[in-house]
């Protein structure tokens, strides 16, 4: 790709928001300042403001206030992140900047990669839903090609959860709010015994689903019923070594809420049922729905400082990860009162990774990393469609997928700091080889379809980037990054489809800085993505298809904006402009899709928020708080077509909170989707016989309230 003028772009960009903000007037004021994020979204510990990525990171205290419960509730958040939970599956969808995947049968890879407490999760079914108990959640926008490497053509989310430490601590608290809502969290933590801590969290939610059927009564949809436990167990291995061990076991049995979007008056096999509801939140089916997900996670985290010889002081990381993920699911497809069709699918999964890097932890210019990374899952899925009505036919499909892939990356930067020059380079590469192995069979008995068969495909492919970073002064960092990203190829499991590997190439521009005094801070990134063989996920009937689509452009500006403009009120504001079209994609030998808009993608999304605290004295502080989102239409499909359209919307929340001194005690009481929007949140549509085409259909929740009180001991 030609970079020429987009650097151009990039650097007008960066010159007028620096010039503005070191002549900024504005008299300071005593009082509170932007806290320090600390961040390892590079692997390794660094300040968010002075790490050449854009990124949002957010404490455990910040996801609180924020009302972050779980990885849907990013989005309202982070720039350019739409998160959509399958309206068919436990699967959740996430793009950023127009890029992930709508993974709607077993073996398709994310486009965003998913880490928990730096292991890669392969399916985004074993994504655990809850962020209870964190240390620090990061979000990477755009390609990471270097240090996270596999199927990060999107970017990647980080979840980091709290370890254990020595000293005594207990919290808990109760949520109770509308639809029978019951949430319970706890963890403690603490010695057991010299050199080894252990901590354990916990979560039980359940309530009575946010849909009504008017078939029966007991067949409610959108039902939360969750829980999950972790425990972690530290060991201090001398003064320069440490091991963390993980478990965790989650389960989740609600189940999804879809509607039947369009009327079906006019086709046959609806005569007698009860009309389509025109209220989101009501639903007519005769089969009861439901969803069996177990999930077991295992890891190991070894860190040894070490010293090197002329090298000088090192740390070396191993983390190793198991994931088992065993799920099942049945739905009414029909999505009727009469009995039509309905579809049970399974799935299990058993993934286990190794990283091991090694990294410089010396004061001097010179940074560097190497590491080595293997990825190994097996995959097994059974689905079967059942149409009864006198149209109908049953079909069957899946068998199982093997997914091998090795990697090794490294990065080396120099910061000229040292000597005087106020800039920073840096340069990583990553060699990255995948294999996949399928045997998989279809079966359509009415039609004739009996097929079976196996095969494999490898792929390998260098990636990596470039990054300088000027700084203007302390607290004002200008950065500009190349880099080529790689998303493996592979198979739709039980479709008989395969599909290459995409790629891209990326610029990124942007400026972080702080400015006042402390008390205001702005962030911009500016990109141009070219992808080529971009990977293109639809349904047509009962066939899943991954199209390599030749060429899309993606390019964006994203701002953060955060103010403290007297002692104890902060204001932010997030403005994001995406353009992401196909430059080339001949979707059938009828259809052309170039200059149509990527799914996902909309073009403006805002994001406001204002806190204000009131100090009690030796009451404790009242903090309210107001967020505001608001998100351009999308498409859901990759044709720009009405039916696959969601209009624009919005939505916002509030809170009010009491914290006593200490920490001790904390009462929370929340609102959110304020105004009782009744908001799209995804749409899978595909074409049917019997019962037309179908659209299923999911919305986020209505209108809901409660109460959180929560007790805390140590620390």
């Amino acid at each position: 790709m030609s970079y020429g003028t987009n650097i151009g772009f990039a650097h007008v960009i960066i010159s007028v928001i620096t010039l503005g903000m070191t002549q900024t007037a504005w008299s300071a004021q005593s009082g509170g300042v932007i806290e320090e994020v600390i961040v390892t979204a590079e692997k390794r510990t660094s300040n968010a403001q002075d790490t050449p990525i854009a990124l949002t990171a957010y404490d455990s205290e910040e996801l609180a206030i924020r009302g972050i419960n779980d990885i849907s509730d990013l989005q309202f958040s982070v720039p350019n992140l739409i998160v959509s939970p399958n309206s068919q599956s436990p699967v959740t969808y996430a793009y950023i900047r127009g890029i992930g995947s709508d993974q709607l049968v077993a073996g398709f890879d994310p486009g965003v990669s998913y880490h928990i407490d730096g292991v890669y999760i392969g399916q985004p079914s074993s994504m655990p839903g809850d962020l209870w108990d964190m240390e620090r959640v990061e979000v990477l926008r755009g390609p990471q090609g270097t240090l996270y490497g596999r199927n990060t053509t999107g970017g990647s989310i980080n979840v980091i959860t709290q370890d254990p430490s020595e000293e005594f601590e207990a919290l808990m608290d109760v949520t109770a709010g509308n639809y029978d809502d019951v949430r319970v969290r706890g963890v403690v933590n603490g010695k057991i015994t010299d050199g080894i801590s252990g901590r354990i969290a916990a979560i039980d939610q359940q309530n009575d689903g946010y849909q009504d059927n008017l078939y029966n009564s007991q067949h409610t949809g959108d039902v939360t019923d969750y829980s999950s436990i972790r425990g972690k167990l530290k060991f201090d291995l001398g003064d320069s070594a440490d091991l963390v061990l993980t478990a965790q076991r989650f389960q989740n049995y609600g189940n999804q809420s879809q509607k039947r979007r369009e009327p079906f008056d006019s086709i046959p096999v609806y005569a007698g049922a009860i009309p389509n509801p025109s209220d989101p939140h009501k639903v007519a089916k005769d089969y009861h729905e439901k969803l069996q997900l177990k999930n077991t996670f295992l890891s190991a985290r070894l860190t040894w400082d070490l010293e090197l010889g002329a090298l000088g002081p090192a740390t070396l990381v191993a983390v190793s990860g198991y994931v088992n993920n065993n799920w099942y699911q049945n739905a009414d497809i029909d999505q009727s009162s009469n009995p039509i069709q309905y579809q049970t699918w399974s799935m299990d999964t058993n993934q286990f990774t190794q990283e091991i890097r090694i990294l410089s932890a010396g004061e001097g210019p010179w940074e560097w990393l190497a590491g080595v990374f293997y990825f190994n899952e097996n995959l097994d899925s059974d689905y079967l469609f059942d149409d009864v009505s006198p149209f109908g036919f049953t079909f069957y499909n899946g068998g199982s997928l093997d997914s091998e892939s090795y990697a090794a990356f490294g990065q080396l930067g120099y910061d000229f700091r040292d000597g005087g020059h106020p800039f920073k380079v840096s340069a990583g590469l990553r060699y990255t080889s995948d294999e996949k192995k399928i045997d998989e069979y279809q079966q359509i008995p009415a039609f004739g379809v009996d097929l079976s068969g196996k095969d494999s495909d490898s792929w390998d492919q260098y990636t990596g980037q470039v990054d300088f970073n000027y700084f203007f002064r302390d607290d004002i960092m200008a950065y500009i990054t190349l880099s080529h990203g790689y998303k493996g190829g592979g198979y739709s499991l039980g479709q008989f489809d395969n599909y290459d590997p995409e790629k891209m190439d990326a610029i990124e521009s942007g400026v972080k800085s702080q400015f006042w005094e402390g008390r205001a801070q702005l962030n911009v990134a500016a990109f141009y993505d070219k992808y080529k063989d971009l990977q293109v996920n639809f349904l047509e009937f009962t066939s899943f298809t991954t199209d390599n689509a030749a060429k899309a452009t993606i390019k964006g500006v994203e701002l953060e904006f955060l103010i403290l403009p007297v002692d104890d009120l902060s204001i932010g504001v997030n403005a994001t402009w995406l353009s992401a079209e196909f430059d080339d994609y001949q979707f059938t030998p009828t259809i052309d899709l170039s200059g149509e808009t990527l799914n996902r993608a909309p073009k403006y999304t805002t994001q406001l928020f204002a806190q204000y605290d009131w100090s009690l004295g030796k009451n404790g502080v009242v903090t309210a708080r107001a967020d505001y989102y608001w998100q351009d239409k999308v498409y859901y499909r990759v044709q720009n077509i009405a039916r696959h359209e969601a209009d624009s919307f919005f939505t916002a929340d509030a809170r009010l909170m009491w914290t006593s001194p200490a920490d001790r005690w904390v009462i929370d009481a929340y609102v959110k989707n304020l105004t009782d929007e009744e908001n799209l949140r995804n749409l899978t549509v595909s074409d049917g016989l019997s019962t037309g085409d179908n659209s299923f259909v999911s919305y986020y929740p209505p209108r809901t309230y409660g109460v959180r009180v929560g007790w805390r001991t140590g620390g």
